[in-house]
């Protein structure tokens, strides 16, 4: 049996990695292309890997575009494999593989179905994994091939979870090939009445709501983070990006103020704001006008609302 892939990101791209060092027959690879970089979160490039080993490539902007199903027509699979696509694969694509199409999910399915799965994870506290099931009429709904529990660490961000995520999947198109090979490919049901889904999230989602607790503002600094957009709050009408934090240790607090409030600026820079119940490290920030930082990040500036400017 041979497959074609379909993808835009890293997880796409450590299954290309993954097929070629298994020695699964591939008969195209299909990546969105480069000039669409800026506009997806994690993305990779499949142009390099595939062109390399020889396989038949084909870049696009959207996958709906006719010249996509004319190349796949092309380079017919038996089967494809959609890993790391955010856009819906027509249903012409997936029928042109005579033994239909395969997904990737990295949640516990049927639990945490739908989008932004890395992110909720860590929001949530939830559980990760390396799903591949078959592609059905609901997204994530389909049998599952494998599933495999992916550690989540206390202090994971998302680009963390996302590399422990890759490797293992991985290792698993690696473990699965000989029976990719011989077409004996093991399904699942899964149980759809345990399912749970998970909302869209968007670049403005990551707001800060100062007056939460340290521990839900921490989860939202690491979920939003690299390779998303970032978490990010107001500086007397700046943006001001968070990529990093700690919380903050509520001995080595010594004063109550309002949430948002600029506490403590120690000697590295990492900066001290308060929280709806203590307070939290930005070890790492981006303010949107970087010749305002010094004369605005001080100690005393409030955070948090866009409407607040520079005086």
């Amino acid at each position: 049996m041979n497959v074609a892939l379909i993808g835009s990101v890293s997880s796409s791209w450590y299954a290309l990695d993954a097929f070629i060092r298994s020695g699964v027959e591939m008969t195209a690879v299909l990546g969105v292309d480069e000039s669409q970089a800026d506009k997806v979160s994690d993305y990779r490039s499949l142009r390099s890997l595939a062109v390399d080993a020889g396989i038949p490539f084909r870049s696009f902007v959207k996958v709906s575009e006719p010249d996509v199903e004319e190349f796949l027509r092309a380079h017919p699979p038996d089967m494809i494999w959609v890993i790391g696509l955010s856009q819906l694969v027509p249903e012409s694509l997936v029928k042109i593989a005579p033994h239909g199409g395969v997904g990737f999910h990295p949640t516990m399915l049927p639990e945490g179905r739908g989008r932004a799965p890395v992110a909720w994870t860590i929001l949530k506290g939830a559980r990760a994994a390396v799903n591949l099931f078959f592609l059905a009429d609901e997204a994530d709904a389909g049998n599952i091939i494998v599933q495999r529990e992916v550690r989540v660490l206390p202090d994971d961000y998302s680009e963390d979870l996302i590399h422990r995520t890759n490797l293992l999947l991985r290792d698993v198109i690696l473990e699965l090939a000989p029976l990719i090979k011989s077409g004996k490919i093991p399904r699942t049901a899964q149980d759809h009445s345990k399912a749970t889904y998970y909302p869209k999230r968007t670049p403005a989602d990551g707001l800060i709501d100062w007056p939460a607790s340290t521990d839900a503002i921490y989860r939202l600094v690491r979920a939003a983070g690299r390779p998303y957009p970032g978490a990010f709050t107001w500086c007397k009408g700046h943006k001001l990006t968070v990529w990093r934090g700690k919380p903050a240790k509520p001995q080595k607090l010594s004063q109550i103020a309002q949430p948002g409030r600029i506490l403590a600026i120690d000697e590295d820079g990492r900066i001290l704001v308060a929280t709806g119940d203590g307070g939290i490290w930005m070890t790492e920030v981006k303010l949107e006008d970087i010749d305002e930082s010094e004369r605005l990040l001080r100690v005393g500036t409030q955070l948090g609302s866009p409407n607040q400017r520079s005086k």
